[in-house]
């Protein structure tokens, strides 16, 4: 679970910006937190901004961050460490912050790292077994190393880790334990997804990774049904094809042969409808008949029930995109509601629905905005919390009318 993340100079973001689950002293909406390691915790988070204004950003520097975990160990001693600095400063500053404070299996970590394209110039990992953290390792200058007596034993990784690498997941490599479970945070406790990686045949994947689990069907079925999709049933089939043929533009040839394997996958809705008889009677369609939204609600189903039930955080890049209303509404209360988020599972979005601005389902802690100085080129990030807005306001309104920033201002016509 994601209890803070800050990060200073990524992209639009130059100084440094966080988001944190951690809920505040309020009392309103307590049923919007999960109480976790002696920590009140917030499930969802929503940020708001205009187009432009650096939500994405938000987005993309976290996804950097876990696939550098995720891949780490699988960089080149010349490759490229996925990070891109601010570029409006004169003295610019190539080395962009990221630190993480997050709680997995029970224990609670802050880590974090300072990178350019091609290094890592700092790093360190500890692990709070009391409310003073304990040090695991620090990491300086790249390749200066420094070990508590308890972790002292770290040393001998050291050697085997490289400028670009990360010495949490090169330690971790070597099955240290001290290290393992940090690093399992970051490739499995935590997710990215946008509009690109669930589109296509991603649909299916994700249905087919979690089709041997019993509960996927009941769960999807349920979801659509209270999503008000007329959905009765649907049939999902993969098979494994040697050397398939895919479509390619005209004129592109490629030998299929060494391709090899390649999983396909058929999927068809079932509706069961009632005739002007009075007889319901069963049709079964391609999967491609049905409407965007239908196709993002059985991408997103097997990912939210897999978060829930196995307490992960999920960050979702637009969830609105293609999504009415009522269906980003219902997703967020799935997480919302302790009866149906039982393992402190989190979903964090970026969402241009105004509608979703509504403090019968959010905590004012839960709601950011993201707001650009086009001057500057500068996004700044901050609460709804910041404006102690009263627990009755239309904060709707307030946020169309300009009082919380972060919102377009269309001014002047065309120039021919």
């Amino acid at each position: 679970m994601l209890l803070q993340v800050n990060i200073k100079n990524f992209m639009s973001i130059r100084d440094e910006v966080t988001i944190t689950a951690l809920a505040n002293n309020r009392k309103d909406h307590n049923d919007n937190i999960i109480e976790m390691n002696g920590e009140r915790v917030l499930p969802t988070l929503a940020v708001y901004g205009a187009n432009a204004a650096g939500k994405t950003n938000i987005f993309k520097a976290l996804t950097s961050a876990i696939m550098l975990v995720r891949m780490s160990n699988t960089l080149q001693v010349n490759s490229l460490t996925g990070f891109e600095p601010f570029a409006f400063s004169k003295k610019q500053d190539n080395k962009t912050k990221m630190d993480f404070l997050f709680v997995h299996n029970g224990k609670k970590y802050a880590y974090g790292f300072v990178v350019d394209k091609t290094t890592v110039h700092e790093e360190y990992l500890l692990e709070y077994k009391s409310a003073r953290p304990t040090v695991i390792f620090e990491r300086k200058n790249t390749n200066e190393y420094t070990f508590t007596s308890a972790y002292r034993s770290l040393g001998e990784f050291k050697d085997k880790n490289t400028d670009n690498k990360l010495f949490m997941c090169t330690a971790t490599a070597w099955n240290c334990e001290a290290t393992k479970n940090a690093y399992l945070w970051f490739s499995e406790g935590i997710d990215t997804y946008n509009r690109l990686s669930i589109e296509g045949n991603q649909y299916l994947e994700y249905l087919d990774m979690n089709k041997e689990n019993p509960k996927t069907k009941k769960f999807m079925l349920s979801m659509l049904k209270h999503a008000e999709i007329n959905i009765d049933d649907y049939i999902f089939k993969s098979k494994v094809v040697e050397n398939a043929s895919i479509p390619l533009p005209p004129g592109i040839t490629i030998d299929h042969s060494v391709l090899g394997p390649i999983k396909q996958f058929e999927l068809q809705t079932v509706h069961n409808i009632k005739e002007d008889s009075g007889k319901v009677r069963k049709y079964i369609l391609p999967f491609d008949h049905e409407s965007e939204g239908t196709r993002l609600m059985f991408a997103y189903g097997p990912i939210i029930m897999d978060a829930l039930e196995r307490g992960r955080t999920i960050v979702v890049d637009e969830l609105d995109n293609s999504l009415h209303t009522s269906l980003c509404r219902y997703l967020i209360e799935l997480f919302n509601d302790p009866e149906t988020n039982k393992n402190g599972a989190q979903l964090i979005f970026n969402s241009h629905d105004v509608t979703l601005l509504d403090l019968d389902l959010f905590r004012r802690d839960q709601i950011y905005f993201v707001e650009k100085d086009n001057k500057t080129g500068v996004t700044e990030l901050y609460s709804l919390a910041d404006f102690s807005p009263r627990r009755t306001e239309n904060v709707q309104k307030g946020y169309l009318q300009g009082r919380f920033g972060a919102i377009p201002f269309v001014v002047g016509g065309i120039e021919w």
